[in-house]
Parts: structure tokens; sequence; C-alpha cells
């Protein structure tokens, strides 16, 4: 079975099912994070080496204050916790998005998180933290014109969030959503797409198996002929 190297979650739902279960919507966004371990885990078992997922866009902020801070206090108590695990077990963390905007302890420990485990190599877990598609595109753009560098695939690659990261084989969104939403707009261009229609709070480890399944039954042939 072909495997892919990187696999990118859009984690949708967890409202949905919150309110399908009566309950508030910071419930379904508790029982979410509570997945995060178990799929990355599931990912490493398969022998995927890059996991990227994303829990907060630069477009969320237009949700109620308690909402986002609800959603912050749940950022902050996930990388403090797991902090220990990604050293422990070498998996690298990368911050996906902006620090600007986010509060300082949050951004205190996202930085902390990275430095701790920039020289692993083997695993890499990537959190998109008020991350846009479209934003990082501007960002990336800023920042070749403040190196004086020219804009070719190779720097833009090399400024974009993932720089240190392959661009993803299989984007996977839940919920029955069949759309990126600005999620790695430009990595995507050759990524296979996956859209399952279970809420992400109900996607197991058996649907992310079933995702790398029908990925491995499709030809992929990046621009290419028949035969490639």
């Amino acid at each position: 079975m072909s495997i892919p190297k990187h696999i990118a979650i859009i984690p949708d739902g967890n409202r949905r099912w919150a309110k399908e279960k009566g309950l508030p919507a910071v419930a379904g966004h508790r029982k979410g994070a509570e997945n995060f371990e178990i799929l990355l885990d599931t990912s490493r078992e398969l022998g995927i080496e890059y996991f990227s997922t994303w829990v907060f866009s630069t477009e969320n902020w237009k949700r109620s204050d308690f909402e986002v801070k609800t959603l912050f206090d749940i950022f902050r108590d996930f990388t403090k916790t797991h902090t220990k695990k990604f050293v422990k077990e070498k998996i690298r963390f990368i911050h996906l998005g902006r620090k600007t905007k986010l509060p300082k302890d949050l951004i205190d420990t996202l930085y902390d998180l990275e430095d701790k485990t920039k020289e692993f190599t083997k695993n890499t877990f990537a959190l998109g933290i008020d991350y846009g598609g479209h934003d990082e595109i501007i960002r990336t753009f800023n920042k070749l014109k403040k190196q004086g560098l020219d804009f070719t695939k190779e720097n833009v690659e090399a400024n974009l969030d993932t720089a240190n990261m392959p661009m993803p084989d299989l984007i996977i969104r839940t919920s029955g959503e069949q759309r990126l939403s600005g999620f790695m707009l430009w990595q995507a261009a050759y990524a296979e797409l996956y859209f399952p229609k279970v809420h992400y709070p109900d996607f197991t480890p058996k649907h992310l198996k079933k995702a790398v399944e029908e990925f491995s039954n499709r030809k992929r042939r990046f621009g290419g002929g028949e035969n490639s």
C-alpha cells in the first residue's frame, strides 16, 4: 500500500457534533482536541512522517469572544501538555500561521515548543493557529520583498510556513464539506483530496486508515500523461 508522506487534516464539524448531541460548542472543540493525539499516533504507526492540522483560521476571530477565549484555553492546554510527549517521542512541532495577534503566553508556548523540538527529523506535527492561506502567501511575498529575492517557485516555498516540510500528499476535510477554505492554498496544488462525511470528533483511526487506503488506490500524475 502506498503511504502518503504528509497528511493534512481540516478538522471540521466540532460544533455540529456538539449540537447534534445537545451539548455546547465547547464540548465539540474539546472532544476534537482529544482526537489529535489519537490520530497523530495512528499516522506514525502507518509510517506517515508529517501530520498537519488546522484549529483556528484568520477568519475565526469573527466568532464570539467567549468561543475565541475558550479555543485559546484549549490550545494552551494542548501545547503545554504535549510538550513532554513531543520531546520524549522526538516529534518536531511547527506552528503554521501568524504569531502577532495571539495572546502573548500562547505565543511564548508555541516558540518554546518549536525550539525544543527543532532538531527532530523523523516525525513532524504542524498546527495551524491563526492561519489562513491568503495571509500565508502575502506574508511570504513580503518576506521575499524584504530579502530582495525574486518571486520564484523555489523562493516562495522556502519562505512558506511549511518551508521545512514536503507538500501534502493527502488533504482530508471531515464533516462532508468539499472545500479547502484557504488551507494550504499553495501547497495543495497536487494533493489528493478526501471528504468523509463524519464529523471530526468521530473521525477515528479506522477512518484515517480508510483514507490512506483510498489514497493508495489513486494514480497521481502531477500534470503528466497516462504513463506518468
